[in-house]
C-alpha cells in the first residue's frame, strides 16, 4: 500500500519545502556527525541582478539573466539597487522571512546562494561581452562591480533583518561548517574559467569589501580552482574556500593553501582532469588524509541521504557517517 504523503494538500510552497527538509534532517539524525540542522532557502541566480531590474529569460533548453548593459556607458544609468515588490529578490526575502517565522526559533534559516560581484556583473552585462570588456573598459567594469558589491552587502543585511539576526551565513552544502567567525559566503563560478590576473584585479578587491563588512568571507566555486591558491592566500578576510574534490585536486590545493584558510570539500557528479568521484566513505578518508598530510583544516561535506535499504550498503553508510 503506497505511503501517504507527509505534505498536506493545502500546504503553502514554503510549508511543503520545510516538511521535505525536515525529512532530510530526520534521516541525518540517525548518524553520529556534526551537521548543523537548518532550513535551506533555495537558489535564484537572478536574486542580486533583480535588484537592478534584471529578469530571467528562456534560452534554448535553459534560462539566463537578460543583460541590461547594452553599451559600457549604461553602467552609469542603472536604477538604484532596491528590493522591490514583485522582483525575485523580494520573493526570496519573503520566503526566508516566512520560513523563519514558521520555524519559531527552533531551527535557523540558511542564506540563499549569493553570487559574488564578478558573477553578478557578468550576467547583467552579458557574459561574453563582459569578459571581452575587461581590457578596454576597466572604469565601467569597476563601477559596475562596486554597485554589485554594495547591493550584495545590502541584501545580506536584509536577510539578517528577515531572520531577526539569526541567519546562518553559509550556503555551501550541506551546511556543516559554521564557526562563529565564518563571515558570509558568496559564489564565484567564474574562478574556473578566468586567469589569475582577472581574479586578482576584478574579483578579490570586491570579495574583500564584502568580507570587511561582515567579518570574513567564504568563497564557493564550481569547477577547478587549482590555479588560484596564491590569490586566495593573499586575501585578508578569506575564511574558507569551497569546491568539489572531483573538480579541484584537493591534495594539490591544500599543499599550496595558507593554513589559516579552511577548505570545505564536497562531491559533485562531474570529474575534471580524471579526479575520482568518491562515495561518502572515500570522500571522508580523502579529506582526513589531506588534513593530516598538510595541516590545513579540511571539512568533508556530503548531502543528506537516507540509509540504504540493503544490509551491506547500510553497514558501510553507517561506518562512513561515523568517521
Amino acid at each position: 500500500m503506497p505511503r501517504a504523503s507527509p505534505v498536506p494538500a493545502d500546504a503553502t510552497e514554503v510549508q511543503a519545502e520545510m516538511i521535505r527538509q525536515l525529512q532530510g534532517m530526520a534521516y541525518n539524525a540517525a548518524t553520529e556527525c556534526e551537521r548543523y540542522p537548518g532550513f535551506a532557502s533555495g537558489i535564484e541566480q537572478v536574486t542580486i541582478p533583480s535588484m537592478f531590474g534584471c529578469v530571467t529569460e528562456g534560452i534554448a533548453d535553459s534560462n539566463r539573466i537578460r543583460p541590461v548593459i547594452k553599451s559600457p556607458s549604461d553602467v552609469y544609468s542603472l536604477p538604484p539597487a532596491e528590493i522591490r515588490e514583485g522582483t525575485v529578490c523580494h520573493a526570496m526575502l519573503s520566503r526566508i522571512a516566512e520560513t523563519h517565522r514558521r520555524a519559531r526559533g527552533r531551527l535557523p534559516v540558511y542564506m540563499t546562494d549569493i553570487q559574488g560581484p564578478f558573477s553578478c556583473a557578468a550576467q547583467m552585462w552579458g557574459i561574453e561581452d563582459f569578459l571581452g570588456a575587461l581590457g578596454d573598459h576597466e572604469s565601467e567594469i569597476h563601477h559596475l562591480l562596486s554597485l554589485c558589491t554594495e547591493a550584495i552587502i545590502r541584501y545580506f543585511e536584509a536577510m539578517y533583518d528577515a531572520t531577526d539576526g539569526t541567519l546562518i551565513p553559509i550556503h555551501c552544502f550541506p551546511y556543516l561548517w559554521v564557526p562563529r567567525d565564518c563571515g558570509v559566503a558568496v559564489s564565484d563560478d567564474f574562478f574556473a574559467i578566468v586567469g589569475t590576473e582577472t581574479v586578482r584585479d576584478f574579483s578579490v578587491p570586491y570579495l574583500e569589501r564584502i568580507g570587511a563588512a561582515f567579518g570574513g568571507v567564504t568563497v564557493h566555486t564550481c569547477g577547478n580552482m587549482n590555479h588560484l591558491p596564491a590569490e586566495m592566500n593573499a586575501m585578508k578576510t578569506l575564511k574558507a574556500v569551497n569546491f568539489s574534490s572531483s573538480e579541484t585536486d584537493l591534495a594539490r590545493y591544500a599543499r599550496a593553501c595558507d593554513p589559516r584558510i579552511a577548505i570545505l570539500a564536497h562531491q559533485s557528479g562531474m570529474s575534471i582532469g580524471g579526479l575520482p568521484v568518491l562515495d561518502v566513505a572515500g570522500q571522508l578518508r580523502h579529506c582526513a588524509a589531506t588534513q593530516r598530510d598538510t595541516g590545513v583544516t579540511v571539512i568533508a561535506l556530503w548531502p543528506w541521504a537516507p540509509e540504504p535499504a540493503d544490509a551491506p550498503h547500510r553497514a558501510a553508510w553507517r561506518r562512513a557517517t561515523q568517521l
